[in-house]
Formats: structure tokens, sequence, C-alpha cells
């Protein structure tokens, strides 16, 4: 969140979004809606919980105080992402002329959406189809199902919202609009969660491990990509200036 503050105020002070990934910021954005969407359906569903209490009954007993272990800091953090990746991906529809030929939202990207949130309203309908008379949904999903797979859904997108940036600084061989700090904080965040997943959670029972938690094969995966952002900032691009034509001076007639 802190890093894309600093992109947000690299982008005002420029008054431009040259080189920035649309598509980053919506598969940023949609992940952690799907997040917050399932931790709050984990934290507030009374069939979450009963679905749940009748598959694990000595993991999350009905009778039990804790219910499901969701983390409210995370589900804030998420929330906080969403706000801020909101506020940027403002900023790519208000400096739009100043975009090169190459950013838009991708075809991929919208297809890659409308497919999740058809998959999303199919097992919704599903999972409602015989409630409330009967607590089972259509075709054997059931409303649990439904929130673990837009979970799994939201931790897809989030594990690889960093290729189409990565793909947009291979094309136009350079990095120029991407703030340095967004980088590198990006980079020391990722390596920070990469530590704490792998060694902080080996004395916490697996079933008591908040639902909210990003898995460790998501922040793997995010770790690898902005490494290659970094060095592709620091080593492989440093220094080449912007090459590709503005879209705007693009599409003028000659």
């Amino acid at each position: 969140m802190i890093a894309v503050c600093y992109q947000r105020r690299y982008n005002k002070l420029h008054w431009s979004i040259y080189g920035l990934s649309y598509d980053l910021y919506v598969l940023k954005i949609f992940g952690h809606i799907y997040s917050v969407y399932s931790s709050l359906n984990y934290l507030w569903s009374p069939l979450i919980k009963v679905q749940l209490s009748k598959r694990y009954p000595l993991f999350y007993p009905l009778n039990h105080g804790t219910g499901i272990p969701v983390s409210i800091l995370l589900l804030i953090k998420d929330i906080l992402i969403i706000i801020s990746g909101v506020l940027v991906l403002r900023q790519l529809t208000v400096y739009r002329s100043t975009k090169h030929v190459h950013q838009s939202i991708s075809k991929l990207c919208l297809l890659v959406l409308m497919t999740s949130a058809a998959f999303g309203i199919s097992t919704y309908t599903f999972a409602c189809s015989n409630l409330p008379e009967n607590n089972s949904g259509r075709f054997g999903v059931f409303y649990v199902e439904h929130i673990n797979y837009l979970w799994v859904t939201g931790n897809v997108l989030r594990a690889f919202q960093s290729v189409p940036q990565f793909s947009l600084n291979w094309i136009g061989m350079s990095t120029n609009g991407l703030s340095s700090k967004f980088v590198l904080i990006t980079f020391l965040n990722k390596l920070i969660l990469l530590v704490i997943r792998t060694f902080s959670l080996k004395d916490i029972e697996y079933y008591n491990v908040p639902f909210n938690l990003t898995p460790l094969l998501v922040v793997l995966s995010e770790f690898i990509f902005i490494t290659g952002i970094l060095y592709q900032a620091q080593y492989l691009y440093l220094g080449k200036k912007q090459h590709l034509p503005k879209r705007k001076r693009f599409l003028q007639p000659i």
C-alpha cells in the first residue's frame, strides 16, 4: 500500500502515467476484492460457519467461542490496498493522454476478469439454489465452496498481477514511469513477507492459521516477479530513455 502511494505521488508530480500497466492495478484491485469478499463471509456468514462445522467439527465447532480464524488487520490492509489501487487507476484515466501505444487494459485481462466473474456468479447460483429448505447446493457446490473458489481466484490474480508490468517494460525496453521507491518498497515487502511466511507459522496448527493469510506460493510468485522488475529497473534498462510513441501522437494523421 505504501509503495502504491509512492507511485501515485510520482504520477502526480510528473503529470504522467507513461509506462504503467493498467492490467497490474486492475488485477490488484479485483484480487483483493475477492479476498475481502471471502474474509467478510468467513467472519459473519452463519451459513459458512454451519457448513464448516459439519465438515470439520473438531476444528470449527459451532459452540466454540473463537469461530473461523480471520485476521482483521489483514482485512483492513486489503481494503486499503483496494482504495489505493482505485486512486492510481483514476490517474491512469485522468492522465491517459500521456500513455504510449501499448498501454491499455488488455483483452487477456478482460477475458480473465469476465471468466472469474462468471465463475463466481455460477457457483453462487449453484450454492444458493436449494436454500433455505436444504443446506446443500446444486452439483455438489455448497456455499462454502463458492467462497473458497473465489478466495483461490483472488490469490491467483494477485500471484500474477505483476506479469503485465514486467511484460510492458520488456516491450518498451524501459522502466520509465515506474517510481524507484515503488519498486524497492514492494521488493522489500515481498522479501519480508516471504521470510515471515516461511518461518513464523511452524508452531501454529494449520486450522488456526487465518483464512485470509496470503498463501506462501502467492508470496513467492509476487517476490519472483517484483525481483524481475527490480532487475529491469536497476540493471537491464537503467538509464534507457523512453522510445515508444504516445498514443495521442500516434493517432494523429500524417
